[in-house]
């Protein structure tokens, strides 16, 4: 499935995820975390690919606004990062938690951010 993410707010938005990817983070939580996207409104952007159905984001509006969830935490960082989620550094300014999406068994999911 691909996953894709439209911004629908007002405001710019950046966007963080986590996915489950056992062959990359098996020995770290099973799950990849990976930030940032930035997205203007109206536009959209492909993130990743992926056979799990569930997969997890965090976002935050230039006005504020954030998009969050009990899923996580990750530790998220002032620049882009690539990671897993039981790997933290000292670099990270601190953890969020998550949304859960069930992306169902289609091949191209789009998490709409809206108000």
């Amino acid at each position: 499935m691909q996953v894709h993410f439209r911004n629908g707010y007002t405001s710019r938005i950046w966007i963080a995820i986590m996915r489950y990817d056992p062959a990359g983070c098996g020995q770290y939580g099973n799950w990849a975390t990976k930030g940032w996207w930035s997205i203007q409104p109206g536009e959209s952007v492909y993130a990743f690919n992926t056979n799990n159905r569930y997969f997890c984001y965090y976002a935050e509006a230039q006005d504020g606004r954030v998009w969050n969830g009990p899923y996580g935490p990750i530790y998220v960082y002032r620049d882009a990062f690539d990671s897993c989620v039981n790997i933290g550094s000292t670099a990270a300014y601190g953890t969020v938690g998550t949304k859960l999406k069930d992306g169902g068994n289609v091949d191209r999911f789009t998490v709409n951010l809206i108000q």
